[in-house]
């Protein structure tokens, strides 16, 4: 459904300022290149007032460092290109580029967080669909990401969860710690019949 992520040589190519097809630079690529010029760190500000090679193979190099650290969205990757000084313009171009290469795909880092936040976290489909909207996703494809998450395994997440937190309402009045520990998979992001029936097996009641 996704493609899948830019391998490490890729990655490389861009790091070093290197598109797809050998070429070198951003989306300026065809300006030509000056010689001996000063080769700005990773660190210094960029300046907004002089768009050249120097600057977009910078601005690069920030962006896809970042993007090897963890997987970004659109909207994440545009608010840092606004930050160093592109023009709405020249902020599209980047984002075809990245798009082009592989490094962005909003649907499938949409995948990864229900799997990280969903199965590895345990959060709700809720919590999940939070995530995706802080993080620019959207909502058309946070929502389909969030559909394909199986009522079984969210319910099986939650049941996990509920019983780990169930180890320390030990003390407490059964409805005391009803209300507790559906506060707390409700914060988590749980739907209401998720959160009913993960209480009631972590909080059984006693025989007769």
């Amino acid at each position: 459904m996704t493609s899948e992520p830019a391998d490490e040589a890729t990655f490389a190519g861009a790091a070093s300022g290197e598109d797809a097809a050998g070429r070198r630079g951003g989306p300026r690529a065809d300006r030509s290149r000056s010689r001996g010029g000063h080769r700005p760190r990773a660190d210094e500000p960029v300046e907004v007032d002089e768009p050249g090679p120097e600057r977009d193979e910078r601005i690069d190099r920030i962006v896809v460092g970042r993007l090897r650290r963890s997987a970004l969205s659109v909207a994440e990757v545009r608010a840092v290109l606004v930050e160093h000084g592109l023009d709405d313009i020249e902020v599209e171009d980047w984002i075809e580029r990245y798009e082009r290469l592989g490094y962005l795909d909003d649907a499938r880092l949409a995948e990864q967080l229900v799997h990280s936040h969903g199965e590895r976290r345990g959060r709700g489909s809720g919590a999940i669909l939070a995530e995706l909207g802080r993080r620019g996703v959207d909502v058309g494809v946070a929502r389909e990401a969030v559909g394909e998450l199986d009522p079984e395994v969210e319910l099986t997440n939650a049941i996990a969860v509920a019983e780990r937190r169930a180890r320390q309402l030990g003390g407490l009045d059964r409805a005391v710690a009803e209300r507790r520990l559906s506060a707390f998979l409700a914060r988590r992001g749980y739907p209401g019949d998720v959160v009913r029936e993960a209480v009631a097996t972590a909080l059984p009641r006693e025989r007769s």
